[in-house]
């Protein structure tokens, strides 16, 4: 849905919202802001980046190295063990600063080598051993970007342009819903009405989030309705 329509739908939806008592911008915020917590609870702009990796250093700014950095998605990251001209991808294993801690507490002294593993605490990603050679593309992350913000009438959710990405127009109810919730304290509804409207909030996103993972061509496969229970002869 396009931030004009946005803008209406949002004022209908709540009739003291006028614009003398909400102004665009403000309005704006609160959609642009309800984009971002779906992107970020749903990961629904999947993407993927190679970057370079240096020699001798372990730790990387997730926000700096990929520019659109949100959230991690399942694929995780992978570490060429080849060259640029002939590349080896390996998947690399997630886990905590406090694995690493647990089981080498002077893990930031080991000898550099080829990465087997990755914590990210915040925006902070670690490798571990710390590479031993300065690599072109050397890791390949798969994540959830940040959503470009609506800042013109004529620009979609999520995109922030004048593209749509129709698979995503599923959430549209649920930028709306975060607005209701949203205006409650602006318009001094009181706390019972706020508290109503965000868990209503919630649990739209989880509905309409569940409909967009959902893969009918997958579990409507022949080979899926093959993989029934198997009875004893």
């Amino acid at each position: 849905m396009k931030l004009s329509d946005l803008r209406i739908m949002a004022r209908a939806l709540i009739p003291g919202s006028k614009v003398g008592s909400i102004k665009n911008p403000l309005l704006d915020a609160i959609l642009n802001a309800g984009v971002l917590d779906i992107a970020t609870h749903t990961a629904c702009l999947k993407t993927n980046k190679k970057f370079t990796v240096t020699a001798e250093d372990y730790d990387y700014s997730l926000s700096s190295v990929l520019g659109d950095y949100l959230v991690m998605d399942r694929p995780g990251i992978y570490w060429n063990a080849g060259t640029a001209a002939a590349p080896d991808w390996q998947q690399l294993d997630p886990r905590t600063l406090k694995y690493f801690d647990r089981h080498s507490s002077d893990w930031r002294d080991d000898d550099s080598d080829d990465p087997l593993e990755y914590s990210i605490d915040g925006d902070v990603l670690t490798l571990r051993p710390t590479p031993d050679t300065t690599l072109a593309n050397g890791l390949w992350i798969y994540y959830g970007k940040r959503p470009t913000p609506m800042t013109a009438p004529g620009h979609y959710s999520f995109s922030g342009s004048t593209t749509e990405y129709t698979h995503l127009s599923v959430f549209d109810d649920v930028i709306l819903a975060y607005w209701e919730w949203k205006a409650q304290k602006i318009l001094n509804k009181g706390q019972d009405q706020y508290k109503l409207k965000e868990t209503a909030y919630r649990a739209i996103r989880e509905e309409k989030f569940s409909l967009f993972k959902r893969r009918p061509d997958i579990s409507f496969h022949r080979d899926a309705k093959l993989q029934g229970r198997k009875l004893r002869s």
